[in-house]
């Protein structure tokens, strides 16, 4: 049942898509109150899914890359629209929607997992570190949205562009803000994720860090965005470079977390764990 709500959702999540570029398109006002409220009822909608997965199963539905994908475009969706309650930035639907719906339809189509979760990770473990390492990157997604817009404004006042299309688009200085912003939430929160599967690792396998691809990867990616915040706060980093390396670091992210463990097969590989 479940799936059947999951694919009502993508539909909501495709419309939603189709309203924000509507909105892009006309600048009506309508459209920019009625594209978030149709995230929302996907959002719950989405929610009811993944709750009745729990109860069914006794554990929520990140094991397989399917169920992550899914999880990651919920969580995705629910920064969106809390980040949307308080900046009013209706234009980052125009990136999340899209990218809420590709990820629930491809979780749609790898289909129906099977087995049982073993139960050795039937643990406490399992929803914090998985809580905190998808908020991470769901700020960084939000955070790789304001950098790509970033650039096409920065473009479009390079070249003089006045077109109707550029208009919803914040101000540079705006969209630099809310990049340093995305950066000192998701930051904290990509650490205690590595943390805490540092630590669930050390209470599960018997050792805390064995250099598998997903945790090399982690750590280069941590590297990276601790580096690009660094830069921010102690040098005074700005602009153009600081968007290009965000849009990196979410590359990184979310090429690994979908091709990874099929090109470097480890004891994550089919599971986020």
């Amino acid at each position: 049942m479940d799936v059947a709500l999951l694919k009502v959702t993508a539909l909501l999540y495709l419309l939603g898509t189709g309203t924000f570029i509507i909105y892009v398109a006309l600048l009506r006002d309508f459209f920019s109150r009625v594209s978030p409220l149709i995230l929302l009822a996907g959002f719950l909608l989405h929610t009811a899914a993944l709750g009745l997965h729990f109860f069914q199963a006794g554990y929520p539905a990140v094991t397989e890359l399917r169920e992550a994908l899914s999880v990651y475009s919920w969580v995705m969706v629910g920064v969106y629209l809390f980040v949307q309650l308080k900046y009013r930035l209706t234009i980052l639907g125009c990136f999340v929607a899209p990218l809420a719906f590709l990820m629930s339809l491809a979780g749609i189509a790898f289909g129906a997992g099977g087995g049982e979760l073993p139960p050795g990770l039937k643990t406490y473990w399992l929803p914090l570190h998985v809580t905190l390492a998808f908020l991470g990157n769901a700020v960084f997604a939000l955070a790789f949205a304001v950098s790509l817009m970033y650039l096409v404004q920065e473009y479009r006042l390079k070249s003089k562009r006045m077109t109707a299309l550029y208009k919803p688009l914040p101000s540079l200085e705006r969209l630099d803000r809310l990049n340093y912003i995305f950066l000192v939430w998701g930051f904290p929160l990509m650490t205690l994720g590595i943390l805490t599967g540092s630590l669930w690792a050390g209470a599960y396998w018997g050792n805390y860090w064995s250099w598998e691809p997903r945790q090399i990867s982690s750590a280069i990616t941590w590297l990276l965005y601790g580096s690009l915040l660094q830069g921010r706060i102690t040098a005074g980093w700005r602009g153009r470079k600081v968007a290009f390396l965000t849009i990196v670091g979410f590359v990184v992210v979310l090429g690994y977390f979908l091709w990874g463990d099929s090109v470097f097969p480890s004891r994550h590989a089919g599971r986020f764990e």
